[in-house]
């Protein structure tokens, strides 16, 4: 590294090494001015066939020094687009700003699957050629291009998160799965941290707190290309644990373009332009889109319906010493569900509403500086996105068994209490306004030290979540759950999430004999601010450690039949802050009945109440931590491309809602020892004897206490065009094997009753309660173009060859009990035959440890798009057009197995 900085420096100081003219210049992709790094720029003087030869950094800039007065025939070439050339005049210093163009969708070149990268991390790509086939509805739908991924029925009526390299769905102890995967558009993220809109005693259960982005809130219509990592991602972007999608807008002029989309349960209108405002250096782009859907007609709380548009302007310039791209952007989405009714829902009257509206801005700034120093670029990104979100129940209650009213606000307050009616209606609404900035600034550098040139970066960015939201806003005394232990509570009362981090980088690329090098290594430091003393993340810098290493072997053989071998491998710590629900959860209310004395007479009733209040905080909460490695062998031949990636996950911290326990005393009269026929009115308390009693009650709190290792292999196949069918074979599958687990110990009550009473007991246990989750599966992709005829089609044979889940043993023996006054004792030999405390070991089937595997499955899916001239396009899929999903057997029991079809159809107008 010093070396580094020493040639820096003398980069910065050196005078011009040749006299005569300097000819600088950028090469981008001319549709998402996305530099491009490693294209080849040939200059060719005058009469001359013997050209000067440069390579593109990683900001796509090349120069050429020492050039005499004349005219220059300048050459680009770069896999994938068309090949430039201009004759160009020196007189002076020069600078070119080059757009290259993407070849056109001839047979060899239409690619309707993900591509794999060719860089040193795990990552795919999707282009709109891709999208456009699979006809997404939302966002959710690309991911059955990934290894590993699967065509399904859109789940529109539920939120839609994301799981990478994950076999099976697991519990919401493992959100940190969705939650730690970080989405950016255009650069910028999306951040969910201080979004809190759940309906307190609901059963509702399509919250987002603490879960991650919705997937149904992204539209792809506007989407250019997505890059989705699952290996290790730059330090560049952080606050996350699982992968990385980046998606990139469509940023350059077309024509209007407009989508028709329906399938068995929704429908998709979406439009977009985009205008020249002069030539391709100023571009504004303009789309929409709605989508409606029902997943579930007998059921309005499975409905969705979102709206979204979206204003960008792109603008380009160029001078001698610099160019400059500048990008702004707003965005809206949101729902337009109404009124609901639950189907399911007993009681007349029963509503459900809810609305969400984002409003998102972004501007970002990108600079290309074409003096040979050492810094070549500077990006500066800043955004404010801000959320009007609303939740409205109605809900009719009916008690069976007079319920005293919860109201009790103060920390060992006793009062008395009313009944609650047997019949009431309770409306609560949650009114959320989470707000999030963004301010990231990037400088790149470059260089050389002897034969290994330097792409490096360095930069910092900022991130503030707050929620200005009213909260929950109820009547305490009509609660929607007779048993609240909440109590209206505004949510801009909670203190902002702030975060400042900072990250270098530098990609080491160099030779040794026919091998060469890609060495990227760099470090991330994340500090929270605006946070208290007394947690324990104030004051601590985490640091993520990173290193991907690319290595290219001598090719073997020649010319078209040469074989190119890789080797690629990556390890590297990535870091999830909590949100501020776990950060800053509602304090606990429990309310304690001493005495419910409920004679005939309701004059001489009385109910005495005592309430505890606690903060519900864990101030020992500290990020999520996961430690990811991998290593990719690829190779290609004669167009034929294969990877094959082996990978492990470890974390151990993950958050998840865990138990603990707290004794609570109160007073127990005895409501028998009063006498009514003394009374005239309430009895007094100081005439009614009573005990002394504790309740042993547990509850839930936030915590590090999630295990989750992953490891599993991932691998792709793809084949050149066969000439002879116009057909191209793509396989892509992956071996997924996960555990999922607690890493802390758990407290856990007994239900059940002795004389009466609930157990009085808790029990500590300390082992894994868990499971451990497999699946394999493959997809086999024959896609025919047909080009003289407009046509493109593909059919996939999607084999899921086997799942399985095995939860982990355990004895089911506590390693400790808690009693009455919350005292702590070790499980003894002799407390298995307690006649109280023998019901806190927990007891399983003869088959409960069983490994449970479900057998093959099979799906063939099809797809077809037809271009009709330029002007329209016709596309349709079925999936599960054939199935083959053999019975078997579990536990002795036969288990029948079937599938329908489902299948879409969609227009697209191009004018």
């Amino acid at each position: 590294m010093p070396r580094l900085f020493v040639s820096i420096l003398l980069l910065l100081v050196a005078p011009g090494a040749a006299a005569g003219a300097i000819l600088r210049g950028t090469v981008a992709d001319a549709a998402t001015g996305q530099p491009q790094d490693y294209a080849l720029v040939q200059l060719f003087p005058a009469g001359s066939s013997s050209p000067r030869g440069a390579i593109t950094d990683a900001q796509g800039a090349f120069v050429f020094s020492g050039l005499q007065p004349g005219d220059y025939r300048v050459k680009v070439a770069f896999v994938g687009f068309r090949d430039w050339e201009r004759t160009v005049r020196i007189a002076g210093d020069t600078t070119l700003r080059i757009g290259l163009v993407a070849k056109p969708l001839t047979a060899q070149e239409v690619v309707v699957t993900a591509k794999e990268s060719k860089g040193a991390t795990s990552a795919s790509r999707i282009d709109r050629q891709a999208m456009e086939h699979i006809q997404p509805s939302s966002f959710s739908d690309l991911l059955s291009l990934l290894p590993g991924g699967m065509a399904q029925t859109p789940r529109l009526g539920a939120p839609n998160l994301i799981k990478l390299r994950e076999a099976g769905n697991s519990s919401d102890d493992y959100d940190i799965s969705s939650l730690g995967t970080a989405f950016t558009v255009d650069g910028v993220p999306i951040s969910t941290d201080a979004n809190l809109q759940a309906v307190p005693g609901s059963s509702i259960d399509n919250s987002l707190v603490s879960r991650g982005l919705d997937m149904r809130a992204i539209p792809t219509d506007n989407i250019e290309s997505v890059e989705i990592v699952r290996g290790i991602p730059s330090v560049e972007y952080g606050n996350l644990t699982s992968g990385l999608v980046n998606i990139r807008r469509r940023a350059t002029a077309t024509p209007f373009e407009a989508r028709f989309k329906a399938d068995e349960y929704g429908k998709l209108v979406s439009a977009g332009k985009g205008i020249a405002l002069k030539g391709d250096d100023k571009v504004l782009n303009i789309d929409g889109d709605y989508l409606t859907a029902r997943s579930d007609p007998r059921n309005t709380l499975a409905n969705y319906r979102r709206i979204t548009g979206s204003l960008r302007y792109n603008s380009r310039s160029v001078t001698d010493r610099a160019s400059l791209r500048w990008r702004l952007s707003l965005d809206y989405t949101g729902s337009l569900d109404k009124e609901k009714t639950d189907a399911d829902a007993s009681m007349a009257g029963d509503r459900f509403k809810a609305s969400y509206n984002r409003f998102a801005f972004a501007s970002a700034f990108h600079w290309v500086f074409f003096d040979a120093g050492a810094v070549k670029s500077l990006d500066i990104t800043a955004s404010l996105a801000q959320e009007a979100s609303r939740m409205e129940q109605t809900k009719q209650v009916y008690l069976n068994r007079p319920v005293p009213l919860p109201v009790g606000m103060t920390n060992g307050q006793e009062h008395d209490a009313e009944l609650l009616p047997y019949k009431y209606t309770a409306d609560v609404a949650v009114d959320g306004k989470p707000m999030n900035a963004f301010v990231k600034a990037v400088l790149g550098l470059g260089g050389r030290t002897g034969g290994v040139r330097h792409d490096g970066k360095a930069g910092l960015d900022w991130k503030y979540d707050k929620n200005w939201g009213k909260g929950q806003v109820y009547d305490i005394t009509r609660p929607l759950n007779p048993s609240n232990t909440n109590r209206p509570r505004a949510f801009s009362d909670i203190p902002a999430g702030t975060e400042l981090s900072l990250f270098a980088e530098d990609a080491l690329r160099f030779e040794a004999g026919r091998h060469r090098f890609v060495v990227t290594a760099g470090v991330r430091a994340m500090m929270p601010l605006n946070i208290r003393k007394a947690y324990a993340m104030h004051g601590k810098v985490y640091v993520d450690p990173r290193v991907n290493v690319q290595w290219k072997l001598p090719a073997a053989g020649e010319g078209a039949g040469r074989w190119n071998f890789e080797i690629a491998g990556g390890i590297g710590r990535h870091t999830k802050t909590p949100t501020l629900d776990q950060l800053y959860p509602d304090p606990i209310y429990n309310d304690l009945v001493q005495l419910n004395y409920y004679p005939t007479d309701p004059d001489l009733r009385r109910i005495n109440m005592l309430t505890y209040v606690w903060d519900n905080i864990n101030f020992d909460l500290r990020p999520a931590r996961n430690l990811k490695w991998e290593v990719r062998f690829s190779t290609q031949h004669r167009g034929m491309d294969f990877s094959v990636t082996y990978f492990q996950e470890r974390m151990r911290d993950g958050f998840r809602t865990m138990s603990y326990y707290k004794a609570l005393p109160y007073k127990k009269y005895d409501a028998n020892a009063i006498d009514p026929g003394t009374l005239t009115g309430p009895p007094d308390l100081a005439d009614v004897p009573y005990t002394t009693d504790t309740l042993l009650d547990t509850y839930g709190r936030w915590a590090n206490g999630s295990r989750i290792d992953k490891r599993g292999i991932e691998f792709q196949f793809s084949s050149p065009r066969i000439e002879s069918i116009r057909t191209r074979i793509t396989v892509n599958g992956a071996w997924f094997r996960t555990t999922y687990s607690n890493s802390a110990p758990i407290y856990r009550s007994a239900t059940v009753n002795l004389g009466g009473d609930p157990l009085k007991y808790v029990g500590l246990y300390d082992w894994e309660d868990g499971s451990v989750r497999q699946q394999f599966n493959t997809n086999v992709t024959f896609d025919t173009h047909l080009e003289k005829l407009g046509l493109t089609f593909s059919t996939t044979f999607q084999c899921l060859w086997f799942t399985s889940s095995q939860p982990l043993w355990n004895d089911g023996v506590p390693v400790a009990w808690v009693d009455a006054s919350g005292t702590e004792h070790p499980f003894t030999e002799a407390d298995k035959h307690d006649t109280q405390l023998q019901w806190l070991v927990q007891t399983y089937s003869a088959s409960y440890f069983d490994r449970s595997t479900v057998p093959f499955a099979m799906d063939v899916n099809l797809k077809a798009t037809k271009h009709f001239g330029r002007w329209a396009r016709l596309a349709m899929y079925v999936n599960r057009l054939l199935s083959a999903y053999p019975d078997y057997y579990r536990n002795g029991v036969l288990t029948r197995r079937s599938a329908s079809p489902y299948f879409g159809m969609e227009l697209n107008l191009t004018f």
